[in-house]
């Protein structure tokens, strides 16, 4: 006679039994656990406190819109784009063993940016002299607009270095989508007449006398359509709703001498 193979699970979902076929038994889930745990610890798996932390920020953190691979600062990181956030960590081995693989995650400390505070994104290029248009593509460029002290604001720019044309293309088109440059004559003033207005506290405009004229026109005519009057009443407009800011930018800054 031919005794008949056992065949068992190897793994199974915590807090449930894993069924050994032909012995009809259960395992207890405490033993299960436990096995998981002593394997772990063989595995090098983070500590308690390191993995708690992480499940907390993946909980608090938007849907992801991309996930990549740039260079930043001369060092590969993993890159992850959401409507409200642009963050990034150095790319760690996928098991760190040693006694000192807890506290070198820790000090690689992910980064990120408000997609708020981003005002432009541009493809950056590397050109011969003289060279309008083409040129080695070297990675994305990212604007950042930083609060220093108080009301004063501090430009920075984050360099996302990646060669892919591919890659980089489709970067660029999702995060000038949510920065929301203008793209075409009279695209500032659409978004003025219809973008709600109460959250923000003012208007930066960044451009020529074109841009300016249609900040302007925009934020008049909102506040014309929200009083109920009439357009084209010139005698008593309404005040408009939060003040415009300009930073000349433009081929045309007639605007900028104007307001000397």
């Amino acid at each position: 006679m031919h005794r008949r193979r056992r065949i068992a699970w190897v793994e199974s979902p915590e807090g449930t039994g894993a069924l050994e076929a032909g012995a009809g038994r259960q395992r207890s889930g405490g033993s299960s656990r436990s096995s998981s745990r002593e394997e772990g610890k063989e595995q090098g798996e983070l500590p308690l406190r390191v993995r708690e932390e992480a499940e907390k920020v993946r909980s608090e953190d938007p849907q992801p819109l991309l996930r990549g691979i740039f260079e930043i600062q001369k060092k590969s990181c993993d890159v992850v784009l959401s409507a409200q956030r642009l963050k990034w960590s150095p790319i760690q081995p996928e098991r760190p063993v040693g006694e000192g693989c807890a506290r070198a995650i820790l000090q690689h400390k992910e980064e990120y940016v408000e997609m708020k505070d981003v005002f432009s994104v541009k493809l950056k290029r590397r050109r011969f002299v003289g060279q309008q248009k083409g040129g080695v593509l070297l990675g994305i460029t990212v604007f950042v607009c930083l609060k220093k002290e108080g009301n004063k604001l501090k430009d920075s720019t984050i360099h996302l270095s990646n060669m892919s044309e591919d890659h980089c293309h489709l970067w660029f088109r999702y995060l000038t989508e949510i920065v929301n440059v203008t793209e075409y004559e009279g695209h500032a003033l659409a978004l003025l007449k219809e973008c709600d207005l109460k959250p923000f506290h003012g208007v930066v405009c960044v451009g020529g006398d074109g841009t300016v004229s249609e900040a302007a026109n925009g934020l008049l005519l909102r506040a014309q359509m929200d009083a109920g009057r009439d357009r084209k009443d010139t005698l008593a407009p309404a005040r408009a709703p939060l003040p415009l800011g300009i930073i000349p930018a433009g081929d045309t800054i007639n605007i900028k001498n104007a307001t000397k």
